[in-house]
């Protein structure tokens, strides 16, 4: 297979690391890495890049990360997808004039551009895209298997000294423990629950059968009701449980493509003509309040 001859990776976690190391070694005959955290090396990497800080924020570094690879000027960038990843992926490609292709299921290359392949329309469309020019490219885990560590030598310290930002203190955010991907029974709720006294009374019903909660992006992003990371569709969790409870969602594509696994799904709504009826098993028309009270009630009895 054709290489081209240089490539970056960028990533935060060994695990990432390793794997798109051995992602970019299929493509590129030299591989170099920056580590946004522990300095990390594996078979066929000629050299590593360190933060001079990594408890500091990756922010301070844009700068000095993005004129590290535009001099080095490599055909292929393979970045990590993560917060500071795509931060960094979006800044790395405009010093190329160029976009991220991002979220792919496959890569090839053909001697002259790199071609990746996605989802598009919630699983319903290929998306297909060429570079032209440095293929700056988001992957997410599992795409290849890992490259076999070896002993780090002495990263290449990049500095944040010329960064016009400084980092001033770094809070703890509590963290939310969600198993949605695996549970085996999920209730998630939609803009239709009617505020935060129903959302207790789904967590009442979550609770009574010993399910996860989760919720539409809506619900997370601009109501602020529930963290993010439970959130499910396209660019949230995808979900296969035994049984999905829908209360309050409409039924957008851009929500169902991630409960498309489920088993079993039961959507309770007032408006009999929302979408999310047609994908249902069972559809219960009503009030979010008077029939998670009722439901509730008689599960308790039956328990």
């Amino acid at each position: 297979m054709d290489k081209c001859k240089s490539s970056f990776v960028v990533a935060s976690s060994k695990a990432a690391i390793l794997e798109l190391v051995s992602g970019a070694a299929q493509f590129a005959e030299t591989v170099n890495v920056v580590a946004l955290g522990e300095a990390v090396s594996a078979e066929g990497v000629a050299n590593v890049y360190q933060l001079d800080d990594i408890g500091s924020s990756v922010v301070l570094y844009v700068g000095a990360v993005v004129r590290l690879i535009a001099e080095a000027a490599p055909e292929l960038v393979l970045v990590e997808q993560s917060r500071n990843g795509r931060l960094l992926a979006g800044s790395i490609a405009a010093a190329f004039g160029t976009g991220v292709q991002t979220d792919v299921d496959s890569i090839s290359y053909d001697g002259s551009a790199f071609v990746t392949t996605s989802a598009g329309y919630g699983g319903l469309a290929v998306r297909t895209e060429r570079s032209s020019s440095t293929a700056v490219i988001c992957i997410g885990s599992g795409l290849f298997a890992p490259a076999s560590e070896l002993a780090c030598p002495v990263p290449q310290k990049l500095s944040s000294s010329d960064c016009s930002i400084r980092f001033i203190e770094r809070r703890e955010k509590a963290p939310q423990h969600t198993n949605l991907s695996s549970a085996k029974y999920v209730v998630c709720v939609g803009r239709g629950i009617g505020g935060e006294e129903n959302l207790a009374l789904a967590e009442q019903l979550a609770s009574v059968i010993g399910a996860e909660m989760g919720c539409t992006r809506p619900v997370a992003e601009e109501e602020k009701l529930m963290p993010s990371s439970r959130y499910i569709g396209v660019s949230g969790a995808t979900v296969k449980p035994q049984l999905y409870i829908g209360i309050g969602v409409s039924g957008q594509i851009q929500h169902t493509s991630g409960i498309g696994g489920s088993e079993y799904v039961i959507a309770i709504n007032k408006d009999d003509k929302a979408a999310i009826f047609k994908e249902c098993d069972l559809g219960i028309v009503g009030d979010a309040k008077d029939v998670l009270t009722r439901v509730t009630q008689l599960l308790r009895q039956s328990s």
